[in-house]
């Protein structure tokens, strides 16, 4: 089968009983996890979850498709979820023998950020009638906003636009945060898919996850506005609230990613001020100052360059025996001296 976006997976009603293997990788975890979760969530709340690792089918190709063939002693419905770690070379042949098996009941959904698109397990996978494969990549703004207008009308909610986009940015576009937030304002308002209630913007101030132990947006600014002297009181409360280093990293790629957008629109002559201001920016208005400092400071090849160092650091974060918290730091340093001398 060919390859899917993660847009059609999320949209699925049903698991299509022919696929028995689905693969998710790409550079954006939050959206492998949200597919993963809806996906697994089809099999129903019922069914009985299996969890198993590229290691354990390294050390036994067979257990795969024995898994998949197996009938639930608990219940009616079984769902797998295999861990691929690296680039999936170690289960090549566990994926293989399920592929070529006579039959397999139970759907398995895999979860690999490490494997490529021009991996041997992708290849493999796009070759088989039994299989899809989904490179997830970071959903820009209008995305994220369509993704937390989808998730509220799941829940019961009816979300109009401006409310979904201040649900995007309170939490710096982090989608597992986002719906967690959903979920909650679900609760709060007593909503259900049978029982629809509206949203309004004081519902989200008053639950919603920005608070001053939350928000990232100061890290954001701090680093991109090259407020060198800010930064070590920065990061110390950072780590003081409990703030994840994996979750500023990847607020600062979606910061960067809107940036390149709107330089481009400076590039083509339009002032920064009147850019980051326009209704199509997609800014909120309480970052639109920082945000025109920003585009002011970081041209398009400094972008591209930070694109690819926030890239290798998330990865770094997410790996064992790496140096990834001391490589963070690093890298926020480098970014404030950076944009203090571009300033």
């Amino acid at each position: 089968m060919k390859s899917v976006k993660p847009a059609e997976l999320e949209r699925l009603s049903r698991l299509d009983p022919s696929v028995r293997l689905t693969l998710l990788t790409g550079p954006d975890d939050a959206t492998m996890e949200a597919v993963a979760g809806r996906l697994i969530a089809l099999a129903g709340k019922d069914a009985e979850r299996v969890v198993l690792t590229s290691g354990q089918l390294a050390q036994d190709p067979a257990l795969l498709a024995a898994e998949a063939a197996s009938m639930s002693l608990f219940s009616a419905q079984r769902v797998i979820r295999l861990e691929i770690s690296g680039s999936g070379d170690d289960c090549m042949g566990a994926v293989d023998a399920l592929m070529s098996a006579d039959s397999a009941i139970n759907p398995v959904i895999a979860v690999g950020p490490g494997v490529t698109a021009k991996s041997k397990l992708v290849k493999l996978i796009e070759g088989s009638d039994h299989a899809v494969a989904s490179i997830c990549y970071q959903p820009d703004r209008r995305a994220l906003v369509s993704i937390a207008m989808a998730a509220a009308q799941e829940q019961g909610l009816r979300m109009a636009n401006s409310e979904a986009q201040l649900v995007v940015d309170l939490v710096s576009g982090d989608q597992t945060l986002m719906r967690r937030e959903i979920e909650k304002i679900a609760l709060y308002l007593d909503a259900a898919p049978d029982r629809e209630r509206q949203v309004a913007a004081a519902d989200i101030a008053m639950l919603g996850a920005a608070t001053h132990e939350e928000d990232v947006s100061e890290c954001i600014n701090v680093a991109l506005g090259g407020k060198v002297r800010d930064l070590p009181a920065m990061l110390a409360k950072a780590a003081a609230v409990g703030v994840a280093e994996i979750r500023i990293i990847r607020a600062l790629a979606i910061r960067a990613l809107a940036l390149a957008r709107l330089r481009a629109e400076v590039d083509a002559g339009a002032h920064p001020a009147t850019v980051a201001a326009s209704r199509s920016s997609g800014i909120f208005w309480k970052e639109r100052d920082a945000v025109t400092a920003q585009l002011h400071i970081w041209d398009s090849l400094r972008i591209a360059r930070l694109m690819t160092r926030l890239i290798e650091c998330e990865r770094a974060l997410k790996s064992s025996g790496t140096a990834g918290g001391v490589l963070f730091r690093k890298l926020m340093t480098d970014i404030a001296h950076q944009a203090a001398r571009a300033r």
